[in-house]
């Protein structure tokens, strides 16, 4: 399938719908080789510009969708709109009706045991017939990687749902991606605390108006550090966008 990307600091984010993101899904699940999705917010990509180990996690997805009100307004500035955000949590919300629908089998890596646990009831709650494989909490050793890249691949899961926070997750995808074949794999980061009930996300009023950002500000003030990343991207997006037009005049 063709993808249409839009350039931001280097990083090629699809210019896909959830929609054709989930079409895209669909496609790749059932030509079941390896593929890995990043969803990426101003952050990631801001990381990925100053740190070139981090850039090549980016270059080496197979696609990337527009996870945040940063990653939309770049898009916008370089005259290449995304039709809309596509965030970590929906996408795998809905991957989650697609799987019951098509009867694929998932498997979730990450989080703590508690937060894990509760997570995966209740996503069964809610999609009863979804076929979960398996899953692991995220705090494991350096020395039991190979025992859980193992396990996953034994069971053989047509997604994995990865949430260790960028760059670990993506770093593990790329790393044991041939050993897992697992058709599809992605990095979801808090989701996994988002499907717990044990964090909240921004009433959809502000999901809307691209201010989820501004919520989690609210309730983790000690973000505020992280949050300083918006505006510098934004500012790197416009500079660049500048030096590109002074080149090719």
């Amino acid at each position: 399938m063709k993808i249409e990307t839009v350039s931001i600091l280097g990083s090629k984010i699809a210019r896909m719908s959830i929609d054709e993101v989930l079409e895209w899904i669909r496609v790749m699940v059932e030509q079941g080789k390896p593929r890995h999705i990043v969803t990426a917010n101003a952050e990631i990509v801001y990381m990925a510009y100053k740190e070139k180990g981090l850039r090549s996690l980016l270059d080496k997805a197979d696609l990337i969708t527009a996870d945040g009100a940063g990653i939309v307004l770049a898009a916008g500035l370089q005259g290449k709109p995304v039709p809309e955000r596509v965030t970590g949590v929906d996408l795998t919300e809905r991957i989650f009706s697609l799987a019951e629908e098509k009867g694929w089998s998932v498997y979730f890596l990450g989080a703590s045991k508690e937060v894990l646990e509760k997570a995966v009831l209740n996503v069964l709650s809610k999609h009863a017939m979804l076929r979960v494989a398996g899953y692991h909490h995220g705090y494991y050793s350096q020395q039991e990687t190979s025992q859980v890249v193992s396990n996953i691949s034994k069971i053989k899961p047509d997604i994995l749902f990865v949430a260790l926070g960028f760059p670990k997750q993506e770093a593990f995808i790329q790393e044991n991606m041939k050993a897992m074949q697992v058709p599809l794999s992605i990095g979801v980061g808090g989701t996994f605390d988002i499907l717990a009930g044990t964090a909240k996300r921004a009433p959809v009023l502000m999901q809307r108006l691209g201010l989820e950002w501004l919520y989690r500000l609210y309730r983790q003030p000690s973000r505020y550090k992280r949050m300083l990343v918006l505006p510098r991207f934004i500012l790197a997006v416009l500079f660049n966008r500048l030096i590109h037009k002074k080149s090719a005049t």
